[in-house]
């Protein structure tokens, strides 16, 4: 998708990081889109793109011309797949479905971030989209509250509450350092050295696209364009309307071995929980 997965190694090279092995809390193993697009129609979406890289289309249209052999049909007929010429960045990649979106508010939900609601509250897109439609404006980012061992690998955001766990944004940062995330990034009401870092899920209205067209023009060849970039330019164009909410989950980066190994550790427990054995 948007990059070449280099920390999960050569494997990420042949096999995208969607398509990485994960089992459910049934025990049923499937790709990590698997999970991520069922995670989005759980949430009311109808309509699916997936964007893939030239070299991973093959298998991925192949498993979901298989998924729609199964149970599982009326997920694969949601989906399209949408070609990434070349690994731009997420900006660039999210810039890939503007056809497909059009005029309305879509969702978007990275590719390599899997997520676990608490108990007994709705699915995590579902959480975020919900807050979209409570507040409008132009944007709705999930967020969860890191620590400052976690700054330098996410985006940070700071924002000012205006309902329970809803906060308007003020300030956007790519990977901050503990220093400017301390000056800049405090939000209201969190203890110390606590900070909303983004979560993997995004509602957005069509107007991200022209800030996203922007960030590719100005972005020089060769190098990615970011997703960050383009949501601090809504942010100046939109001051008012651009929201965060805390979500009541976990997001786990599969893009790492560690959050890999998370992700698959918080799934089997969930099974645990619910059998009182593996």
């Amino acid at each position: 998708m948007a990059g070449l997965g280099t920390r999960l190694g050569p494997l990420a090279r042949v096999i995208s990081k969607g398509m990485f092995p994960l089992a459910d809390e049934a025990g049923v193993v499937r790709p990590v889109m698997h999970t991520i697009a069922a995670e989005a129609v759980a949430a009311g979406i109808e309509q699916l793109a997936l964007i893939v890289s030239p070299d991973h289309a093959a298998t991925v249209r192949r498993y979901v011309e298989v998924l729609a052999e199964t149970a599982q049909g009326d997920l694969a007929r949601r989906v399209e797949i949408i070609i990434q010429d070349r690994p731009g960045g997420l900006g660039q990649a999210a810039l890939c479905a503007a056809d497909f979106v059009g005029d309305e508010a879509f969702m978007l939900l990275l590719g390599d971030h899997v997520c676990r609601q608490d108990p007994s509250r709705p699915r995590c897109a579902a959480q975020a989209l919900r807050a979209f439609e409570a507040t409008g404006g132009s944007a709705m980012v999930a967020v969860q509250v890191v620590g400052p061992a976690e700054l330098h690998r996410v985006g940070v955001a700071r924002g000012e509450p205006v309902a329970e766990d809803i906060y308007r944004c003020t300030e956007i940062i790519e990977k901050p350092d503990v220093a400017t995330a301390r000056a800049r990034l405090a939000t209201p009401r969190l203890p110390d050295d606590s900070f909303l870092a983004h979560f993997g899920i995004y509602v957005f209205g069509p107007e991200i696209f022209d800030c996203l067209s922007d960030r590719v023009v100005r972005t020089p060849a060769g190098k990615e364009t970011g997703l960050t970039e383009a949501q601090q330019e809504l942010l100046r164009r939109a001051p008012g309307g651009y929201f965060l909410v805390r979500i009541a989950g976990q997001a786990y980066d599969i893009g790492t071995p560690a959050g890999y190994v998370a992700a698959q550790a918080a799934l089997s427990k969930r099974r645990e929980d619910a059998s009182g054995r593996l």
